[in-house]
């Protein structure tokens, strides 16, 4: 299967996932580009070794501060362990993962809720301009409607333009604010 037959085939099958609210998404290539079946669902423990490929690769891409792996790891596994502080969605294709978005919950007196944060969300170079970053967040969406939660924020560095760009695109809005970090540890 190719081209638009590939495409329509992703539609539907999302459409029926969507329908009986189901998991993992399925999702194909658009027209124009070679059919790859790409499933998004959550991380589980064999997962662990290639997200953190995947963070280190996305690290090193944005020029954010090196972690040690371990201290990495530690964090990983409180996620995993513990789902009430968040998920890690995984995008997979043909078994290898691609993608991962990482997803927590927050407190929030201005929304009287907890809140979902897009904290973190990388595709790998190759299988960018699919259509996969917007089909993460739209998973993510349906799990914090799911789970009550009323809004989903992020960050983004203002030199990111493509970034602000996406956000935008999507659905989200600007909130006029600056945000401010102190290392203490």
């Amino acid at each position: 299967m190719s081209g638009p037959k590939c495409f329509m085939a992703a539609r539907l099958t999302n459409r029926l996932a969507r329908a009986q609210k189901g998991r993992p998404w399925t999702s194909l290539s658009p027209p124009g580009r070679p059919c790859t079946v790409t499933k998004l669902d959550w991380a589980q423990d064999a997962d662990k070794e290639a997200v953190l490929e995947l963070v280190a690769e996305y690290h090193r891409q944005e020029r954010l501060r090196g972690h040690d792996p371990e201290r990495l790891r530690v964090v990983l596994d409180d996620i995993m362990d513990n789902r009430s502080r968040g998920r890690i969605l995984v995008a997979r294709d043909d078994g290898n993962i691609i993608g991962y978005a990482l997803v927590v919950r927050r407190p929030s007196f201005e929304w009287a809720s907890d809140v979902a944060v897009l904290d973190e969300i990388f595709v790998r170079g190759r299988a960018r301009e699919r259509g996969l970053g917007r089909r993460m967040v739209a998973f993510i969406e349906e799990y914090a409607a799911s789970e009550g939660l009323p809004a989903i924020t992020l960050d983004v560095n203002h030199s990111n333009v493509a970034a602000r760009e996406f956000y935008r695109a999507i659905g989200f809005y600007l909130i006029e604010r600056e945000i401010y970090a102190r290392q203490v540890a």
